[in-house]
């Protein structure tokens, strides 16, 4: 058994769940995408780690069916996350539209829905065309998607990760540029464009996207590579030839894997181990976050621990309280005889 697979694997998770009320209140969703597919991979692969630890056995089908499903679907969702960040952030930083409407945050809602919702459920449909056979059985790994590795399946699997990966790569170079001619008043222009960026939360969004547009371009091409080196594609002919015996599992020991195989296994194991990380990186030390934690150690100190909450450190100036002071009304008896003629006249001789 590797142990470090489930370890980061689980380890991961927390990592994601500490920012996301941040996000769940900006209500961005790209954001919330990265977070749900870093989430659902690092989970579905801390389980299969454990499940299939040195083992091949068939044992929970269903879970299989629908995690290798989900899987397809987060490898279209990550780029395409990232491709509606960099454009937002293309919009705001250009000079086209100084004020967002409701209309154009409606628009904007509507393709992030499509591209992070609709389009990775349309992959994950039609990779039923070139699926060959039910799932695969990794030993260590779990349960894998199978691709019958023809024409269709790099229209359909591989390339629409690397194209919206470029595509947010143009993106995230336009909006570069729009920086560098405005740098000087960016932090203005964020404030009267209503978009609701700080310079800060614009540059924390950029670097994830520009992370995950590297690390998916990268990763990629590397596969796309080794698929075409070494997969010996076959002719996609009719339906039923693909579809033969459709309903096989096949159980890959470690023996048995070629060393490419194994590799790319590796590499998708730790990219959303990675991802998570610089997840937490860019938005767990915002201010936003710093205040959250806060507010969760206040309340884990009041309800869990019952410790009442400290006095505030705003400082009281103290009340100072005397006796009043009695003034003595002074006459003419206080005075001796003597003196009495003494004493000035109090009306005026004019």
């Amino acid at each position: 058994m590797r142990t470090q697979l489930p370890v980061l694997s689980f380890l991961s998770l927390p990592l994601l769940l500490l920012p996301l009320p941040w996000h769940l209140r900006a209500r961005n969703i790209a954001t919330l995408t990265i977070f749900t597919a870093l989430f659902i991979t690092n989970l579905t692969h801390g389980v299969n780690s454990i499940v299939w630890a040195g083992s091949i056995v068939t044992k929970v089908p269903v879970w299989c069916d629908i995690t290798t499903k989900l899987g397809l679907g987060v490898q279209v969702a990550l780029p395409a996350a990232s491709m509606c960040i960099t454009k937002h952030l293309e919009s705001v930083a250009s000079i086209r539209q100084t004020i967002q409407t409701a209309s154009d945050k409606r628009r904007r809602k509507i393709f992030e829905f499509f591209w992070c919702g609709v389009f990775p459920c349309i992959i994950m449909a039609l990779h039923y065309v070139v699926q060959g056979h039910r799932f695969d059985i990794a030993e260590d790994f779990g349960c894998m998607a199978t691709v019958y590795y023809s024409i269709p399946a790099l229209f359909i699997i591989y390339i629409p990760p690397l194209a919206l990966s470029l595509a947010s790569l143009v993106y995230a170079a336009i909006a570069f540029v729009w920086f560098m001619k405005r740098r000087a008043q960016f932090a203005e222009h964020l404030a009267s464009n209503s978009s609701g960026l700080t310079t800060g939360r614009y540059f924390r969004l950029m670097a994830l996207a520009v992370t995950e547009i590297v690390f998916g371009t990268a990763i990629g091409c590397y596969i796309l590579g080794v698929t075409v080196q070494d997969a010996h594609f076959r002719p996609w002919d009719n339906w039923a030839n693909v579809h033969s015996d459709f309903g096989r599992i096949d159980q890959l020991p470690r023996v048995l894997l070629p060393e490419f195989f194994w590799n790319r296994l590796l590499i998708t194991w730790y990219t959303p181990v990675i991802g998570s990380v610089l997840f937490f990186i860019f938005f767990g030390f915002g201010q936003d976050a710093i205040a959250d934690y806060r507010r969760l150690y206040t309340w884990i100190q009041i309800n869990v621990f019952r410790i009442p909450p400290k006095p505030s450190n705003a400082s009281v100036l103290p009340s100072f309280h005397s006796a009043p002071i009695q003034l003595k009304r002074l006459s003419t008896d206080t005075y001796p005889e003597t003196d009495r003629a003494s004493m000035p006249s109090t009306h005026s001789k004019y």
